[in-house]
């Protein structure tokens, strides 16, 4: 580290000079390269860079730099001219930065460069980018792992900042600092901290958020060894500092906070996760460790592991704000026992509390810091407004107050009103913004978790520079980016955020980093966009072949208003849901079919994945197969459920995909199922049931079309995907998600109905459902009010007239009356006229279309039905 450690402190000595010598920085500047200056006007004249004065500043100051050298009068007179939006002098320029300019709106009270008065933060960029910028980044990395390994720091991480500085201004030192996994931000922490400047010092720092007396033994070092003996020495003090102080995280108990009762009554918290199969955790000591267990390539980034790892090596004393969302919070506890596992539980991974309260908190959006939300959307993770909570909890339940002091529990009163983050007028904090196409049958965004870090190669398999190979070296730390998987999901899965810019690694070569910042609930397809006119000069949507695209503020924008639209229909509906716990075995509104009768239909619901449910009118198929989408899913949660009734003029371009004119211009439209299944391919962990009435009144060869061949269960992959008939581009292939669930009804009773065709009928499992007047049936309408007495007439005489039925050669069981015309009781209804009500003008007009040529043999049955 030695090498790394000498360059990092002479690129600091360099910048201190020029940061504190406006000559010297001059004269630097005069000497740069043709290349450098070429670099600078086009990335600050470009077309996807909004205008900013300091950009224009930049730009302009490079290009007298290709002529001659530039003095402090040169850059007072650039201000001026931009002041006075002088499109003259500035002719050089492209029109739509020409454009910007004279658009741009100046401050009467505040001058446009308060903030670039020094020159170093103006002209920084020229010297701190490409491949000295991505060298510094990459030092501070490796010093920063080194020191982890050297230290024995096993539950501690790295945070740096290189010489760009904190807020984009631009800064003559870089520095890095180890804190504890268990804090959310370093600031929270006693810090192993190193600063590099002119010299190089190291030493003991005080987190900015830490109450009480800030504690700061710092010394210079000279070498990566003197470094190391400087952090041995303190080592101890650092660790017990860190141990002594309270850590702050947010729990989520489940989906929707569905176990937060249960949580509640056993005084505990837990954790899942039991598809990675770690058991029990107990002789863990390290995330390196826990990584390893569960089978995981060394140094990966698991937001799962992540958040196991700082379950278990939590304190007793850490505080735990359970969340509902991002936005509410539902009780506040004290971790009060150690790590303990519970095979026999689904929330294996456990820690006792001791809870504080229960009392809800609503968050106010933007009233804390400017913050949309409060929390991230992972399971167990550091949160860093712990602060504003308690402060909030004691405004609105001041009892509270003795509660929390009682556990030392320290907090700032925050006022809400007066609290906003600074603001900075440079533009340039405001990132670029980037759209990459994720490969679905190399990687996918949907496999991994908000929080996570993913690395996308700049090359491809054979080591040659992908398409706009540029756009890979210009990302910088903190841009946004828009996650795409491209065919045949084509879907907009996330928002990301640029951690390092392009650098190497030995596994993958050329790569740069991105944290995944927002997973979408509902995507966007790409067809949502492709026609939008305000996308229509956008880079991707002229020639989406490559990766990393560039996009203007404007385009990145319009992208987020449509995903921002989508996702709130979309929370509204979910609200309208009952996303509540469902099992057969206790539902109070089951069918009368037995349970190993309904358990049987579920398992080839589940083995086949396609299964149409058939019998005569009234049994309550579609009934049963709603109930089979909740036993399945564990919920009633009708958002993940689809229902469409087929009929003659039912067609594939209704089902799957057509052509419609709109603005003058045809286009491919996308049916319901087609739609239903991109929602699947979105949620891969969720299951999706498409209930399709009375299926066989459609032509179903011609509604399904190719997709008869994908609906099987064992063609459920990519490998089968395959393009669809109205597929503008060959790459637009479509196939059927494993996690979509087709449950179709047939009457049998329907005499208008062709047969079903032999290929469509191979690919489902095929369940019959028969009228049930049993105990149940007659238990429901006694329960609903109805006499014993009467509920056995009912069941009698309907029992008998369905023998006649069945008997009857020209009939046959398919045309029996099913038991659903009688649940229709309740108790306020005189049950004699009800029952003759329900006679008259619902079974008399089906038994004469039973016996239409015999009208006297469905008098003679409606008359025994009468009794």
């Amino acid at each position: 580290m030695e090498k790394q450690f000498n360059y990092l402190r002479d690129i600091g000595k360099n910048y201190h000079e020029l940061s504190n010598d406006d000559e010297r920085l001059l004269t630097a500047l005069s000497e740069l390269d043709d290349e450098i200056l070429y670099d600078i006007i086009n990335k600050y004249t470009s077309k996807d860079r909004s205008f900013q004065p300091v950009n224009m500043l930049r730009a302009k100051t490079a290009m007298i730099l290709l002529d001659r050298s530039v003095r402090q009068k040169d850059i007072e007179d650039i201000k001026t001219e931009i002041r006075e939006k002088n499109k003259v002098y500035f002719a050089e320029f492209p029109e739509y930065q020409l454009q910007g300019l004279e658009e741009y709106l100046f401050s009467k009270k505040r001058d446009v460069f308060t903030n670039w008065q020094r020159l170093w933060s103006i002209y920084h960029v020229f010297f701190f980018q490409r491949k000295t910028k991505q060298t510094v980044n990459q030092y501070l990395e490796q010093i920063g792992e080194q020191l982890l390994e050297d230290l024995e720091l096993s539950d501690y991480q790295v945070h740096y900042v290189d010489f760009t500085g904190a807020n984009n201004f631009g800064s003559d030192e870089a520095w890095l600092a180890l804190y504890p996994d268990q804090k959310d931000s370093h600031k929270e922490a006693y810090q192993f901290f190193l600063k590099i400047t002119d010299i190089a010092e190291a030493g003991l720092v005080t987190g900015h958020s830490i109450k009480g007396p800030s504690i700061r033994k710092i010394q210079g070092v000279s070498s990566y060894e003197e470094l190391v003996n400087v952090f041995k020495n303190i080592k101890d003090e650092i660790l017990q500092l860190n141990r002594g102080s309270i850590n702050y995280f947010k729990f989520s108990p489940g989906a929707q906070a569905e176990y937060w009762d249960w949580f509640y009554q056993k005084k505990i918290i837990g954790l899942g996760y039991n598809e990675l199969e770690l058991g029990d955790i107990s002789d863990i000591n390290s995330r390196k460790e826990l990584t390893q267990r569960a089978g995981l390539p060394e140094g990966s980034r698991s937001n799962q592991i992540w958040n196991i790892w700082l379950f278990k090596s939590a304190k007793k004393g850490d505080v735990v704000f359970v969340n509902h969302g991002r936005d509410k919070v539902l009780g506040i506890g004290i971790i009060a026992g150690e790590y303990t596992f519970n095979k026999e539980h689904n929330h294996s991974h456990q820690r006792s509390v001791e809870w504080l309260t229960d009392k809800v908190y609503e968050y106010k959006t933007a009233s804390y810091k400017g913050q949309t939300s409060l929390f991230r959307a992972d399971t167990f993770s550091p949160t860093k407004v712990s602060d504003f909570l308690l402060s909030e909890y004691v405004r609105l339940y001041p009892e509270l107050e003795d509660v929390f002091a009682q556990h030392n529990l320290q907090f700032e009163n925050i006022d809400i009103e007066e609290n906003k983050e600074e603001e900075f007028t440079d533009k340039e904090s405001i990132n670029n913004f980037w759209w990459l196409n994720a490969n679905p049958k190399i990687w996918t965004i949907s496999s991994f978790n908000e929080g996570d870090t993913q690395t996308y190669t700049a090359r491809n398999e054979r080591g040659n520079k992908r398409r706009i190979y540029q756009n890979f070296e210009t990302v910088e730390r903190g841009d946004l980016i828009i996650g795409y998987e491209s065919s045949p999901v084509k879907q907009i899965r996330a928002i990301m955020r640029i951690t390092r810019e392009l650098h190497h690694t030995e596994q993958e070569g050329e790569v740069i980093e991105f944290e995944i910042l927002e997973k979408l609930d509902v995507p966007v397809h790409w067809d949502e966009l492709k026609n939008d006119p305000a996308l229509k000069g956008c880079e991707v949507f002229i020639n989406n072949q490559g990766s990393l695209f560039s996009l203007s503020e404007d385009e990145f924008d319009v992208i987020r208003n449509t995903i921002d639209e989508k996702n709130i229909a979309q929370e509204r509906e979910l609200k309208k849901g009952e996303d509540t716990p469902y099992d057969y075995s206790t539902d109070p509104d089951d069918p009368f079919i037995s349970e190993e009768e309904f358990f049987k239909i579920h398992s080839i619901l589940e083995r086949k994945k396609n299964i149409i449910i058939q019998g005569p009118p009234g049994v309550g198929k579609t009934f049963i197969a709603r109930k089979l989408a909740y036993h399945h899913m564990g919920k009633m949660n009708d958002p993940q459920i689809e229902m469409v009734q087929f009929h003659q003029s039912y067609s594939y371009e209704d089902f799957i995909q057509g052509l419609r004119l709109k603005r003058e211009e045809i286009e491919v439209y996308n049916g319901i199922f087609y739609t239903f299944c991109q929602k699947a391919h979105a949620h891969p962990n969720k299951s999706f049931f498409l209930i399709i009435d009375e299926i066989n009144r459609g032509n179903l060869s011609k509604i399904f079309g190719e997709l008869l061949m994908l609906i099987e269960e064992d063609k459920r992959s990519s490998k089968y995907s395959t393009k669809l008939t109205y597929s503008e581009e060959e790459e637009d292939r479509f196939f059927v998600p494993p996690n979509v669930y087709l449950i179709g009804t047939m009457n049998t009773a329907d005499r208008s109905l062709a047969i079903l065709d032999y290929a469509l009928r191979r690919r489902f499992a095929f369940i019959n459902l028969r009228p049930i007047y049993n105990e149940n049936f007659k238990n429901f309408l006694i329960e609903n009010g109805m006499s014993k007495k009467f509920a056995q007439q009912i069941s009698k005489r309907v029992i008998n007239l369905n023998n006649e039925i069945e008997s009857d050669a020209n009939l046959g069981s398919g045309f029996q009356i099913g038991h659903s015309y009688f649940c229709s009781y309740k108790e306020e209804l005189e049950e004699q006229e009800w029952y003759e009500e329900t006679l008259e003008y619902e079974i008399k007009p089906l038994l004469e279309e039973i016996w239409f040529d015999k009208l006297d043999k469905a008098q003679e049955m409606l008359a025994k039905l009468r009794g």
